[in-house]
């Protein structure tokens, strides 16, 4: 399996409603997601996976420690909202619903986790609601003394929080003696189809990548009844998982129209309007099995999106302690995806590096090309993974 440099692609946006108390709602949650994959996109021909749930799971926990411009510019681009009052505790509600909708035939677990330099003195009370509204529990690392020990002691809570599929989160050098605080997410889901793939069924097929190049794809087959809309030059069928509180969305382009096309054009109003129209069809499907991970440092993608100041010696994070000397460092995810004839398997996790500051730091629907494909919780149409395959091997 090969790691898919700066190619991410694994939205794991909230399956919850949100509280419009907080001004924050699945479209404000979808809407970060949608960013962050265009701008991934723009950077890379590569498969994307990540999940914009981890993402903004561990930026909230960041977020309630941030003041002044850094909070405006941080709300704006995380689509958090300014007055953040509920925000934080309605978070911590949307994890405990996430983790109700799991059932025979659907695992998925979510877990956060505070690291805090022993010797660094922060605002009690921000320990404490992160800790209260995240289920963030914090543990203390010797930053300063011990920083590769530390670093690896993180690493290996994410591996066990994904069942090892997300491994070296943090690489090496990531965490020094100015660091001060690492907030984590984890979050692992595992789905089997609402109607399995037959292996007999699966065949080595031609795929056309992104650059022209055509390669031979384990391409699952089947032929039944699925929701589907067709028009403006794409395909969008949903796949639902056992149970059906989530689907896989797959978007295909028509042959006439590339995926660049639609990853330029497509809006969020665009989907949902295109899941309104799906009607249910008999379905000639085929969709190659695929497995890959990738991972991005985000602080390039933050920035772009609207919150340099968070990253730099301007940065306010005064609720998270006393003074202003710290600043978040960088931002990592890693994610994870496997798609085969029982279901699906994805993992993400994401660790923010806070710092002291420093001077420098029938229908046929053959997915035989590039398509998107999103995971999402149904009832209330939160994205939960989103992604790009361009090439199915990689």
């Amino acid at each position: 399996m090969k790691t898919a440099s700066l190619t991410l692609a694994s939205i794991f946006l909230f399956g919850v409603a949100f509280s419009q108390e907080t001004g924050y709602t699945a479209n404000n949650a979808n809407a970060f997601a949608f960013d962050v994959y265009k701008k991934l996109a723009q950077s890379s021909d590569n498969n994307i996976f990540f999940s914009p749930v981890s993402i903004s799971m561990a930026l909230g926990m960041t977020y309630a420690g941030a003041s002044g411009e850094t909070k405006q510019q941080m709300a704006k681009a995380l689509r958090f909202p300014a007055d953040d009052k509920n925000f934080h505790k309605q978070m911590g509600n949307l994890m405990n619903e996430l983790l109700s909708k799991g059932s025979k035939g659907v695992e998925i677990s979510l877990a956060n986790q505070q690291w805090a330099d022993k010797s660094y003195k922060f605002r009690c009370k921000y320990l404490r609601e992160v800790k209260r509204a995240y289920k963030a529990p914090v543990k203390r690392l010797d930053f300063r003394n011990k920083s590769d020990e530390s670093r690896l002691v993180i690493n290996k809570w994410v591996e066990d929080q994904t069942r090892e599929r997300i491994k070296d989160l943090l690489p090496g050098g990531s965490i020094t003696n100015l660091t001060t605080l690492v907030l984590t997410n984890a979050i692992y889901f595992k789905g089997q189809w609402d109607s399995k793939f037959q292996e007999e069924d699966t065949n080595n097929e031609p795929f056309k990548t992104a650059s022209g190049k055509e390669v031979q794809a384990r391409m699952m087959n089947a032929k039944e009844k699925f929701n589907i809309y067709q028009g403006n030059g794409i395909k969008l069928l949903e796949l639902p998982y056992a149970g059906k509180d989530f689907s896989m969305l797959v978007l295909l382009p028509n042959e006439e129209t590339s995926l660049p096309q639609v990853e330029k054009q497509l809006t969020l109003d665009d989907l949902n309007r295109y899941i309104d129209l799906m009607i249910e069809s008999e379905v000639r499907l085929g969709l190659p099995k695929f497995k890959f991970e990738s991972k991005a440092e985000l602080k390039p993608v933050l920035s772009e999106l609207g919150m340099p100041i968070a990253f730099s010696n301007a940065a306010d994070l005064s609720r998270m302690a006393r003074n202003k000397e710290l600043k978040i460092d960088e931002v990592y995810h890693k994610a994870f995806v496997e798609v085969s004839e029982e279901g699906t398997e994805a993992a993400a996790a994401t660790a923010v590096v806070i710092v002291r500051k420093s001077i420098s730091i029938p229908v046929e629907f053959i997915a035989n090309r590039p398509f998107m494909f999103m995971i999402r919780e149904n009832k209330n149409g939160n994205i939960l993974f989103m992604g790009r395959v361009n090439n199915p091997n990689s």
